[in-house]
Parts: C-alpha cells; sequence; structure tokens
C-alpha cells in the first residue's frame, strides 16, 4: 500500500505514527472509540462513531470518524469511506433539523500540507448559524487556460479511473432557503 504514497504522505504517516508511540502508542482518537476517553457520542455503528467536538467552531460541531484506525484517507477502503460520508451527510441533514442550523461545513483535512494536525481520519461537521463569525476563506489564484491544461495533463497522465461504483441509494430532498450575503468569496 505505501506504494501508492508519495514521500510527503509517507512521512506524515512516519511522524504520526512516531507521535502516537511518544503518546504511550495509543491514538488518543482509538481511545475515544473504545471509550478509554470520555466523549459526547451522539452516533455509533459497526464501521463509525460521531462525538461532538470538545473544541467545537459552534454549537452542534462534530467529529465524524471511521473505527478502524486510519491516518489518511488514501489508506481506507472506498466502501468504508464511502460509509464514512454517508454518515456525514445525514448528520449534516439532521443538524439542520434538531439544532437549526442555517447551512453546515463538511472539512476534512487529509495530510499535514492540508493541515491535518491527529493521526485519524475524521470529518468535521460544522452547523452554521448567521453571524456565528466562523471563518473558512481563502484568495482564489486566476490561473490561465494553458497552466489549467498542465495541470489537468499531470493529473491524467497515468490515468484516473473508479475501481468499483458505488451504489447510490435514492434520497429524499429536502428544501432550504438560501440567503445571498452581499459578499461572494
Amino acid at each position: 500500500m505505501l506504494s501508492t504514497f508519495n514521500e510527503e504522505q509517507i512521512k506524515f504517516l512516519q511522524d504520526q505514527q512516531k507521535a502516537t508511540q511518544e503518546q504511550g502508542g495509543q491514538c488518543p482518537f482509538c481511545m475515544i472509540i473504545e471509550g478509554k476517553i470520555p466523549s459526547q457520542k451522539i452516533y455509533e455503528d459497526d464501521q463509525v462513531i460521531a462525538v461532538l467536538d470538545i473544541n467545537p467552531a459552534t454549537r452542534g460541531h462534530t467529529l465524524v470518524m471511521p473505527k478502524k484506525h486510519y491516518a489518511l484517507t488514501a489508506q481506507m477502503p472506498d466502501g468504508e469511506l464511502a460509509h464514512l460520508f454517508m454518515v456525514v451527510n445525514n448528520l449534516a441533514k439532521h443538524l439542520f433539523k434538531t439544532i437549526q442550523a442555517e447551512g453546515t461545513n463538511i472539512f476534512l483535512a487529509n495530510g499535514a500540507a492540508a493541515g491535518q494536525r491527529a493521526p485519524h481520519v475524521f470529518v468535521h461537521v460544522i452547523p452554521r448559524y448567521n453571524g456565528d463569525e466562523v471563518k473558512f476563506e481563502w484568495e482564489g489564484k486566476k490561473t490561465e487556460d494553458e497552466e489549467l491544461a498542465k495541470v489537468r495533463e499531470q493529473i491524467l497522465k497515468e490515468g484516473f479511473s473508479i475501481e468499483q461504483e458505488v451504489e447510490e441509494e435514492p434520497e429524499e430532498i429536502l428544501e432550504y432557503e438560501f440567503e445571498m450575503s452581499e459578499r461572494i468569496p
């Protein structure tokens, strides 16, 4: 499996393994899953657990994580990753109804360069409320078509395909009113 990772990803995995060993050999998120660290669990099945974040960005901020230890999503089998995001999506819908979220951010930091600081894959589901002052912004950089074509070529150079299709279940469509803010990123 390591042959599919680049140098930076391998270093990240090694650093995470070292950090886990320095913490007594156990990942803190695995300890939450095992019940060794108390948490406010809001969902659990045989593959996934969801707990409230102890340092929430907003009320209801939840971490959804696989029960098996994976440091990067690239380590996860497709079916487990699909299940993780199915739970994330259903939780996000539920937060609209139960705690009157006006929006949600679904965020995954996957690798050190993406800001991942923990040795376990997890997805943040952050309920959003008008005026909550949580910032998820970056300045987009205008890129010429020629550069975009080069990037596309680099990505497609070795081919990109989906090995297995994930079956889609029909979903009930919920309608929400979205207000346009004055500022569009």
